[in-house]
């Protein structure tokens, strides 16, 4: 059950799977669930998940490309979508996942890039894994420190994750300063002409 709503989660994002996760986490505090299983259910369906709308983006990818008119500011966004995947595509496919649709939009950025399918399936698998073992932690450590009260610790929980899902929300959102601003140009000593 975990891995097929990790899977819809991407489509209907409506039902977030972080909620089931969490309670199969709480689950596993009270021991009627086992919590590496727990995380490797939510993993796997993470990783299908993103690999479905990789798999997405590739296929529209060339579609998106020839309907871009150089020159617009569309096609500039893409390139520049393009460019920092390719200098920094790591970091991005493993960060995004904390962002809410971060992951979706992350890997279906790669896809229409072209982003490398191999890099991006290691990247993947390891944020899968990162990111719903950090779920399952967040339930099962809240069910162990509230375990007379599983209902407080699924609430806990549940409030814990989504305080900092709402952080990562806000700090994405930051305004950046100009970068005329952070890079101060050198003066140039004045040359004498004779």
């Amino acid at each position: 059950m975990i891995v097929g709503l990790a899977v819809v989660d991407a489509l209907l994002p409506v039902v977030p799977s972080e909620a089931l996760i969490i309670t199969a986490g709480v689950a596993a505090a009270a021991g009627s669930q086992d919590l590496p299983a727990v995380i490797a259910a939510a993993a796997l369906g993470a990783f299908i998940r993103e690999s479905g709308a990789y798999a997405i983006g590739r296929w529209f990818g060339p579609a998106v490309r020839r309907r871009l008119i150089p020159g617009t500011a569309r096609a500039a966004t893409f390139g520049h979508v393009e460019r920092t995947l390719a200098g920094r595509g790591g970091l991005i496919l493993l960060t995004a996942r904390y962002i809410p649709a971060g992951r979706t939009v992350a890997a279906l950025a790669a896809g229409a890039t072209r982003f490398s399918t191999a890099q991006f399936a290691g990247y993947s698998a390891v944020g899968a894994t990162m990111s719903a073992a950090y779920v399952a932690l967040l339930g099962y450590l809240g069910g162990a420190a509230l375990a007379n009260d599983p209902l407080a610790a699924l609430l806990v929980s549940l409030a814990i994750g989504s305080g900092i899902t709402a952080l990562a929300g806000l700090v994405r959102r930051r305004p950046e300063p100009a970068r005329a601003r952070r890079a101060v140009p050198e003066k140039q000593p004045a040359v004498a002409t004779a």
